[in-house]
């Protein structure tokens, strides 16, 4: 069988045996690998949602650390981290002291303390799969100051939902806005593929200006332009450039006088039919106070310094990218940017399935983006304490129903599964149970995920005992051996926690 069909695993972790001598493990070390006690998943076995249930303490972080990893290294899927405590900074660098023969056995290989850092590849075999898989690696944050490679975490206007810019429950307003935003974002598209020479103009201020521009028309001039653009044919194929007419009766009925407007507006009217659609609407329903309110927030978020001056672009996205949130301190702020974030990946995902459908499945090239988020009951929360929740919460609600005729799926840490939200937590079909404090806490979440029929009541009671690393996998991705305790995260931490031998006794 050809490399190219052959089944890959995820090597998650290792089967528990209380009785098994830590020795074992480290001759395995020293020998060709052993496989007979590791936990291995097929790796097509991602293809659905993931759930991963766990209180603070169980060892949730290390878990999700090494899924990502294998992830990565075991297929050409993306990931995406959505990370709210910083876990995920340094997910690029390899742990060394994992290999570190000095660390006492009892801290490195102790089975029953369940938190056994064990790996059968050499630090040298690892690094060098993994180094070649981080090379199209990045971190977007707000942290200043940035540590070399960085990226600093902006949002391209277009890419914001217009539901989260309407304020207002008016349906003249909201109707306005719509119409604003819709030329406003194709004009902010089109400026960016011009010429970077912008005579000392960023991209915002030109947008604004022609609004600003155009408020300046006579009232009666405007309603002749309107008159000359409701006669302009619909086909789109068809730009103003095959109407020199229709361009010298906008010119004649309101945009002669303004000076380098009427040049850029021509420009703009030449290259692109949509553009001249959306206008329509513009110069028919234009209010100058519906157009305030719209770069009010723009130059809001301006001053703010979360807005990119040019997209990013779209034909090279990382395989592996982590989204510092924890950056950014303004809970608005961090909405808009999962907003962002969550437009840009459906839209890219959607897009790249309508292309791929005008092809023979044979040269469906597509490949999986997992969207990875910590702490998800404070992103997906079942009752959203504002409306940029509840936005942010529909967003993940689409992709969780219809993300994975897309190739998006998630991946879902929560310590809360009863703040969840339901319609999301239904749709996850692989499901994983770390240490839970209380036998009412376990019934909770197993019926929660719907497990009532499928756990017998010995394994709810060890789910209570469960040691840090103790893992119980339930679902689609579940094997015959479903309690394991986690194999080794190979790379770096980007948070600790306090240290116990210094702080638990006198000075």
């Amino acid at each position: 069988m050809s490399q190219q069909n052959e089944d890959t695993f995820l090597d998650l972790g290792w089967l528990v045996d209380e009785h098994l001598h830590p020795k074992y493990w480290v001759e395995s070390k020293n020998r060709n690998p052993d496989y007979s006690d590791m936990v291995r998943i097929p790796t097509k076995k991602m293809d659905k949602h993931t759930v991963i249930i766990a209180q603070s303490g169980s060892g949730k972080s290390y878990f999700l650390g090494r899924l990502i990893e294998e992830i990565i290294i075991k297929s050409k899927s993306r990931c995406i981290i959505l990370d709210p405590n910083g876990d995920f900074r340094k997910i690029s660098e390899i742990d060394d002291d994992l290999w570190n023969n000095n660390q006492p056995l009892s801290e490195k290989y102790d089975i029953k303390t369940g938190i056994g850092k064990l790996t059968l590849e050499s630090k040298e075999d690892f690094a060098k799969t993994w180094r070649h898989s981080v090379q199209d690696f990045c971190i977007k944050t707000n942290r200043v100051p940035k540590e070399s490679g960085d990226q600093e975490l902006k949002i391209w206007w277009p890419s914001v939902s217009l539901e989260f810019l309407i304020q207002q429950n008016d349906p003249r307003t909201t109707t306005e806005m719509f119409h604003c935003h819709n030329w406003a974002k194709v004009l902010f598209n089109q400026f960016a593929q011009m010429s970077d020479d912008t005579n000392g103009e960023d991209i915002i201020s030109k947008v604004k200006n022609i609004f600003k521009s155009l408020q300046d028309i006579p009232s009666e001039n405007r309603v002749k332009m309107i008159q000359k653009l409701r006669t302009t044919p619909n086909d789109k194929s068809e730009t103003a450039s095959t109407h020199p007419k229709l361009l010298d009766s906008l010119l004649s009925s309101g945009l002669s006088g303004l000076g380098d407007i009427t040049k850029t507006l021509t420009k703009i009217i030449n290259t692109s039919s949509e553009s001249m659609e959306k206008a329509k609407f513009v110069f028919e329903s234009y209010s100058w106070d519906t157009v305030n309110s719209y770069f009010g927030l723009i130059e809001q978020y301006q001053s703010l310094g979360i807005l990119a001056k040019r997209p990013y672009s779209s034909n090279h996205k990382r395989r592996l990218e982590v989204i510092d949130l924890p950056s950014i301190n303004n809970n608005e702020l961090r909405a808009l940017v999962l907003n962002t974030i969550l437009t840009e990946e459906w839209e890219n995902a959607t897009q790249k399935w309508e292309d791929a459908m005008k092809s023979p499945r044979s040269e469906d090239k597509r490949v999986p983006t997992f969207i990875i988020l910590d702490e998800a009951h404070n992103f997906i929360p079942s009752n959203p304490r504002s409306r940029h929740e509840t936005l942010v919460r529909e967003q993940f609600r689409t992709i969780a129903a219809e993300g994975r005729k897309f190739g998006l799926f998630l991946i879902l840490v929560s310590q809360r599964a009863d703040k969840l939200d339901d319609l999301v937590l239904s749709e996850c079909s692989n499901k994983a149970i770390m240490h839970l404090d209380s036998q009412s806490m376990v019934d909770q979440v197993i019926k929660r995920l719907g497990l009532e029929y499928d756990i017998e009541p010995s394994v709810r009671t060890k789910i209570t005992n469960f040691k840090t690393g103790r893992i119980f996998l339930a679902g689609n991705w579940a094997g015959d051996d479903s309690i394991f305790f986690c194999a080794a995260r190979r790379t770096l931490e980007g948070g600790r926690n306090l240290d116990d031998k210094y702080w638990a006794r006198a000075t």
